[in-house]
């Protein structure tokens, strides 16, 4: 079964088939957003659970839809940012690992490996200083690789804005950045 077949079964017949297949496709990619926007793994599935049970109750709702992700992301969305209010409490970022797999012949020694984790906790304790926006847009470009127009439909914003947010998003990133380091280095210094 595809996509299409599978949004045409949920929106004609309200399929829990078609819906199972959906889900399947997009669990993991709807996970890791909902992780990205709530900071840890319970209210992510909670979140996730919660928007793709809207999503089926709502599918019957609409006459047509095209692609299945981007709809099914403003639900999670508007979910997690619901959980959050509820919350009150500021985000903690998703620490998993974004690196892509690594190649079976060429595993990187323990050096490395130390290394490579002390760099993502960094990037993840740089992000959770972010606004909100700022995380969502890097965690589009940067996790999951979307291209600009994939942004601008998932967030349903003009591409120009992708474009100007990932810009304001990459400048806070760097700012903190370079806090944390000239901080670190002024300590380091004055240690001596």
């Amino acid at each position: 079964m595809n996509e299409q077949t599978a949004i045409r079964l949920c929106l004609k017949h309200r399929d829990p088939a078609g819906f199972e297949h959906l889900v399947d496709q997009h669990r993991r990619q709807a996970f890791f957003h909902a992780r990205a926007l709530l900071g840890n793994t319970e209210d992510a599935a909670d979140a996730c659970q919660d928007a793709f049970l809207r999503a089926f109750a709502a599918m019957p709702r609409l006459e047509t839809l095209d692609r299945f992700y981007p709809w099914f992301y403003q639900i999670l969305r508007n979910v997690c940012l619901n959980m959050l209010a509820r919350k009150k409490t500021r985000v903690d970022h998703i620490r998993k690992s974004f690196v892509q797999g690594t190649d079976q012949n060429s595993m990187p020694s323990p050096t490395d490996l130390v290394e490579l984790k002390e760099t993502q906790q960094e990037v993840w304790q740089i992000l959770d200083q972010l606004s909100l926006e700022h995380r969502e847009i890097l965690t589009l470009k940067y996790v999951h690789r979307s291209s600009y127009d994939e942004i601008a439909e998932t967030l349903e914003i003009p591409r120009g804005t992708v474009m100007s947010r990932l810009y304001s998003a990459r400048r806070a990133f760097r700012n903190k950045h370079e806090q944390i380091h000239s901080t670190c280095h002024a300590g380091a210094n004055h240690e001596s």
